[in-house]
């Protein structure tokens, strides 16, 4: 068998989909519901009414006012995107918990390479796409609910790039752009890793794994007294300026943190080579 064919990996990922439609769709559901529910929470139930603002602040004031909470269901729909796709990347295989499943994925006629990447297609690519459909389609209902109440029209999904866009924002110089996504996907691979390795409880074993990891580095970083600033700055009263200077180990923590990427993700697919269609232990080796 060739290692990749695309027609047999198209068939194999139209089949995964169809196979675990139910699973997706259930998930739209809650995933809709849930953000619905904290926009109502963000507009409505937090903050000032919107009758009360509108008689003693006036119009303008009003709508400012419920822009910032217009604003706070936006940040909560980044927050739970984030968590989302790290709690489907540690879900990568979750079709193959019991053995009956994983002798179904694994006896495929289609290569580990096309099983692995049709996993990650549905796990990370489609599992985003279906996460922003569910907030456009809470923002959608909360915009609805508004204009049936009586509200100004504010809508949420415009404003998702205005917290990087932002002069203050994480993307003000290319090297905090880059240390972002760096770090995002370094823990992204992760869950990835976390997903292929743990049988069982992946999310928890794997954020479990990665709380301890963290306290043992910080007991021992303090133990060494590092004390590197990674970012200085000097003001130039004359121009009113402010002057960032990044430090060497800035670039090279950061340059270490992207290549550890990729070999995560080779790693885990490794990992799932090795699994077996017989296996009560906690973990896939």
């Amino acid at each position: 068998m060739s290692t990749f064919n695309f027609n047999r990996f198209s068939q194999a990922l139209k089949c995964h989909f169809l196979i675990e439609r139910k699973s997706w769709i259930r998930l739209f559901g809650i995933y809709t519901l849930v953000m619905f529910m904290a926009n109502l929470f963000f507009t409505r139930l937090q903050g000032n009414n919107y009758s009360f603002m509108v008689e003693n602040w006036g119009m303008e004031e009003a709508t400012r006012q419920y822009n910032h909470y217009v604003e706070s269901t936006v940040m909560f729909g980044i927050i739970f995107f984030c968590m989302a796709m790290l709690f489907c990347a540690s879900f990568m295989f979750s079709q193959m918990k019991d053995t009956r499943k994983r002798s179904a994925y694994l006896l495929w006629p289609v290569s580990n390479v096309e099983k692995y990447i049709v996993s990650f297609l549905y796990s990370v690519v489609f599992m985003s796409i279906l996460t922003v459909c569910a907030y456009m389609l809470a923002d959608t209902l909360r915009v609805f609910v508004d204009w049936l109440t009586g509200r100004v029209v504010i809508w949420g999904f415009p404003k998702l790039a205005e917290p990087f866009t932002s002069p203050d924002g994480p993307f003000e110089s290319w090297q905090y752009g880059w240390m972002l996504f760096a770090w995002v996907f370094y823990i992204h691979s992760l869950y990835i890793v976390g997903g292929t390795l743990f049988r069982r409880q992946q999310f928890l074993m794997t954020s479990g794994t990665i709380v301890v990891v963290v306290i043992l580095l910080t007991m021992i970083l303090n133990q060494i007294h590092t004390n590197i600033e990674f970012t200085t700055g000097t003001w130039d009263e004359k121009t009113s300026t402010y002057s960032r200077i990044f430090h060497p180990a800035f670039y090279i923590t950061n340059a270490v943190v992207t290549l550890l990427i990729p070999i995560h993700y080779w790693i885990s697919y490794k990992l799932f080579t090795r699994m077996q269609v017989i296996n009560n232990k906690w973990l896939n080796i």
